[in-house]
């Protein structure tokens, strides 16, 4: 049964690409289409004030607000577009790739709002839950969490953020963690590109 809070999910491509400024070096703009879509997405997502969850892969499960870094793929805080570093505090803690590339994509929509998304990562090993949490207690944090979202936004691929935006290349938790809320009706955009060294194409996904 698919959830009345959740409306709404944008499966995006958690590629560093995305951000643009951080690859320095490219003489075009290979992702500038995926990226206005990816904004029209989140804009129609986040309309009404509201404000997204992000799912994304992660080594360990973390729910809250974290800090967008690109560091594990080799780009420093620098490239960081100036007006979305200055939005979150240095102090919390870094987000993993993909969920710190979604920030920043939210980060063009929302403002300074975007710096009160907080983020849902769940590890390839979560597969579901029978409503118990890890204590035994009957909490369950990932079903919790996505029954409190107002919408998702999903970074595509495995780690450390990736290229395919389908459901079924998505990692095995944020699988089962979808599966959790009955989100099986997506729908791909697509865009081929032709740059020699990356994928031939992109796709930005949406269930409405």
């Amino acid at each position: 049964m698919l959830l009345s809070s959740i409306v709404h999910a944008v499966i995006l491509p958690a590629t560093p690409l995305l951000v643009p400024g951080t690859v320095p070096g490219l003489r075009t703009d290979p992702l500038a289409d995926v990226r206005q879509a990816v904004s029209a997405a989140l804009a129609r997502l986040t309309a009404g004030d509201r404000v997204p969850l992000v799912l994304a892969h992660g080594p360990a499960l973390r729910h809250g607000r974290l800090r967008p870094s690109l560091v594990g793929s080799g780009i420093g805080d620098r490239w960081l577009p100036d007006d979305a570093r200055r939005l979150w505090a240095p102090g919390l803690p870094v987000a993993g790739t993909g969920a710190s590339v979604a920030l920043l994509a939210l980060a063009d929509v929302l403002g300074a709002r975007a710096a009160d998304v907080e983020v849902l990562e769940v590890p390839p090993a979560w597969t579901g839950s029978d409503g118990a949490g890890p204590d035994g207690a009957g909490a369950d944090p990932v079903r919790d969490a996505l029954r409190a979202a107002a919408g998702l936004v999903v970074a595509g691929g495995g780690a450390p953020g990736g290229l395919e935006t389908a459901p079924e290349a998505l990692t095995a938790g944020v699988r089962a963690a979808l599966r959790a809320v009955g989100f099986d009706a997506w729908t791909p955009q697509v865009f081929a590109q032709s740059h020699d060294h990356l994928p031939p194409s992109y796709q930005v996904t949406t269930l409405t």
